[in-house]
């Protein structure tokens, strides 16, 4: 069998033919963990082969944080009638009186103070995106594919995002689906006086401090190391619309790949807009510092295209305008969540649909020839993923598992069929050719195990 490669790592997939014997005794979840210990001589599962272990030099001194929004005793000041003002507020004014001074970064080894809660709203806008990747692979025809299980399977896995931006310099993105890298109800804050950015845990039981240049790997890797960052080169490429906006469009290049913006003028953003494009430019390896993110400016799309092949965009389908966003919502770090010095908040499992939510793929299994591959489960497919970065399992479409590195991932519910099966990783940076598989299967990527037999 041919692989194609999309980037670096080799992509082999070996499936596996096996009886209609059902197994039993089998609870309603669909999958389960089967983690493999790494091999000794394989890199570190918790270190990406294309990351430096290195931190941007961004800045070099972390001063004490002010708080977001703090009561009037403690960090605000009262205007002669009485009102009063916030820390950010103070820093926005300050900022237009005397310009602006340079973010400095934050320390991902060091435990940021609390910030003091506050019960003011703040002005900003909310932004509902979604991520959507290229090269999805179509579900096989014939009578017994049912287009509607796939389609609900679809929007139930969507890649959504739900985000805050508040004028004051406030960025709040909300996890809000079960197939993200990090799981449904964790956050990702940042602030515009800091580079770098808080990854919260569900319920913020927990953070993480995310350097400069880690959020690349955080968000597609599930782990923290540093990216090089670079400035990039800018090329204007006009304006337009989009959702009723005017926005400008430029396309920013460096050495990983390219980065297209649709930055839109919305100036109730204020200087939200500009953190959010700092984050979504470092991911493609931009140093942050650039002059292209600006105050009032907002991403509505951002489309990367890596230098191997490959890539994502996150598009912005709706944009609502507030003025009651809580500034108690925006804290980094909110009060009460513990500083956690490694680590990221997971998923567990890994799978992201139930056993009856992967059966509605299929109206009826097929009849075909008994198996004669070893290493094939009775029911459903094993994911092996014996690489070392997180790699997604696409079925008919859809994302049904992520797979750590090196590590197994049992999944049920595949009737007996046909079905189209991908790899690829979330960003796109590789994305493995559609193969046409019987279920039940073992679905390898990497070198091809002992209990598999060669893909080719």
């Amino acid at each position: 069998m041919s692989v194609r490669r999309r980037s670096a790592p080799t992509l082999l997939c070996a499936t596996c033919l096996v009886g209609a014997l059902a197994l039993t005794g089998l609870t309603t979840t669909s999958g389960c963990d089967v983690t493999r210990p790494p091999d000794p001589g394989a890199p570190e599962a918790g270190t990406s082969p294309n990351a430096s272990i290195f931190p941007a030099p961004l800045a070099s001194e972390v001063p004490e944080l002010p708080d977001a929004g703090a009561p009037a005793d403690a960090s605000t000041d009262a205007d002669a009638g009485g009102r009063t003002s916030s820390a950010d507020e103070r820093r926005r004014a300050s900022l237009t009186d005397s310009g602006a001074p340079s973010p400095v970064s934050l320390a991902p080894d060091a435990e940021l103070p609390a910030e003091a809660p506050s019960t003011r709203d703040v002005a900003g806008v909310t932004l509902e995106a979604f991520w959507r990747w290229r090269d999805i692979p179509p579900a096989p025809r014939g009578p017994e594919v049912s287009l509607e299980g796939i389609k609900t399977a679809q929007r139930l896995t969507a890649l959504t995002w739900s985000m805050d931006l508040a004028d004051t310099g406030r960025l709040r993105i909300r996890f809000t689906s079960r197939a993200l890298p990090l799981p449904a109800g964790a956050e990702l804050r940042a602030r515009s006086d800091r580079y770098g950015a808080i990854v919260l845990w569900p319920n913020s039981s927990d953070y993480r401090v995310i350097a400069p240049g880690a959020l690349r790997t955080t968000l597609g890797e599930r782990r923290v190391d540093v990216t090089p960052l670079a400035a990039g080169t800018v090329k204007a490429e006009g304006e337009g619309r989009r959702l009723g906006v005017p926005v400008r469009r430029i396309e920013i290049a460096s050495g990983l790949g390219s980065l297209r913006l649709e930055l839109g003028k919305v100036p109730e953003a204020g200087e939200g807009g500009a953190v959010l494009c700092r984050s979504l430019v470092e991911i493609a390896g931009i140093d942050p510092h650039t002059t292209e993110c600006q105050s009032g400016e907002v991403p509505l799309l951002a489309a990367y295209t890596w230098q191997e092949g490959g890539g994502i965009t996150l598009e912005v389908t709706t944009l609502a305008k507030r003025t009651d966003l809580a500034s108690s919502e925006m804290l980094v770090p909110p009060p009460g969540a513990r500083w956690n010095p490694s680590g990221l908040p997971t998923a567990p499992g890994g799978v992201f649909l139930t056993r009856d939510e992967i059966a509605a793929f299929r109206s009826a299994p097929l009849q075909l020839p008994p198996p004669s591959a070893p290493g094939a489960p009775g029911e459903g497919f094993l994911a092996v993923n014996q690489l070392d970065t997180l790699h997604y399992l696409l079925v008919d479409g859809v994302a049904v598992v992520a797979v750590p590195p090196l590590s197994e991932r049992y999944v049920i519910g595949t009737t007996r069929g046909r079905y189209a099966v991908q790899w690829r990783t979330f960003l796109g940076e590789s994305i493995g050719p559609v193969l046409q598989t019987e279920m039940p299967a073992r679905l390898v990527l990497g070198e091809v195990d002992a209990g598999a037999p060669d893909g080719g």
